[in-house]
């Protein structure tokens, strides 16, 4: 039995006070602020936030947008997950403002230290096969956290899994793929993916799946093509610290570049209305410890939330829009 939204809003109010408050801070001046997304307490002197989401980068956008309407408080954020919180604590680290990750346990609430960086995944040598198969096809290959993959305009059509070669767009069209063409030549049945996403990815598609999905690596597989777009000498993708859980999700895709004067700049692209997007460019600005960041977004979405959400960033970001075809379609988000 679902919980009607405004009754679900007065629960997660009422754990956040009694949560606060078992924790020994004083919260008799308190404001309730109440959002889309939950609830959130405002004190003398910080804004409390309750975790409620199991992605850290977006519990922590949430409370990124509160900071940027109440900046002269401190943001604390609550987690029951630890593990959650700790992965919150290390995207903070990349922020120019304190913020206080904080774990409840046994009627305390303690601070969570940053959790340790995943040891990065060592790129294993390509097929020749998959090699041949992407190139007769015209599919661009990279390889991401030590995963083989080909591309049409930053969708993936085909991967290496485990020496096995499996075509298909997402996790469920290639287990299908696996047993739908079983015999089956597989040059012939990535050249036929690759066509139909290459026919699918353009203005025309509109909110078609396969011109809206990985809208963020269609635009950085632009960039990285020409990086002079957004004033780069050269520019490389990089790995994600984490993957997003499918590809419905909005999820920034990130390169590594130089500028004219060669110093290192990250460029991270986004497309939409990105909740985790400051979060995530914050962990790969510890990560990568770059002079400067670039945010590459479609014109449209440079809104002023985002812009001032990036002023908390603690390396000098600049917001750059891009135009294409990558643009979220009408009334596709």
């Amino acid at each position: 039995m679902s919980i009607e939204p405004e009754r679900r809003v007065e629960l997660l109010k009422g754990k956040l006070t009694g949560l606060v408050r078992s924790a020994g801070y004083d919260i008799t001046e308190a404001q309730p602020e109440n959002n889309s997304y939950g609830s959130a307490l405002l004190t003398k002197d910080h804004c409390w936030l309750l975790a409620e989401d199991e992605n850290p980068q977006i519990v922590l956008g949430r409370g990124i947008f509160l900071l940027t309407r109440n900046p002269e408080l401190e943001l604390r954020v609550i987690f029951e997950n630890k593990k959650t919180a700790g992965i919150a604590a290390r995207q903070a680290t990349g922020l120019n403002t304190e913020i206080k990750i904080m774990h409840f346990c046994e009627g305390e609430l303690i601070q969570v230290a940053p959790t340790s960086f995943p040891d990065v995944a060592v790129p294993p040598p390509p097929l020749k096969e998959f090699e041949a198969m992407c190139q007769n096809a015209g599919v661009s290959t990279i390889c991401e956290n030590g995963i083989w993959k080909g591309e049409i305009l930053g969708l993936e059509v085909v991967r290496v899994n485990g020496g096995d070669i499996q075509v298909g767009v997402g996790r469920f069209d290639r287990e299908a793929g696996e047993l739908l063409n079983n015999g089956k030549n597989r040059v012939e049945q990535l050249i036929a993916a690759a066509n139909q996403v290459r026919s699918q990815r353009t203005p025309e598609a509109g909110a078609h799946p396969l011109a809206t999905l990985s809208r963020e690596k269609w635009l950085r597989h632009k960039l990285v093509s020409d990086p002079k777009i957004i004033g780069l000498s050269e520019l490389e993708p990089i790995d994600p610290v984490h993957e997003p859980k499918n590809l419905k999700d909005c999820f920034p895709a990130a390169a590594i570049g130089k500028s004219e004067e060669k110093e290192k700049v990250l460029c991270v692209c986004s497309v939409g209305v990105d909740i985790g997007l400051i979060p995530l460019v914050a962990e790969l600005a510890s990560l990568h410890d770059p002079i400067q960041i670039v945010i590459a977004l479609p014109p449209q979405d440079l809104l002023p939330l985002i812009e001032e959400a990036s002023h908390l960033l603690d390396t000098p970001t600049t917001l750059i829009g891009v135009e294409g075809a990558w643009a979220c379609p009408t009334g596709s988000q």
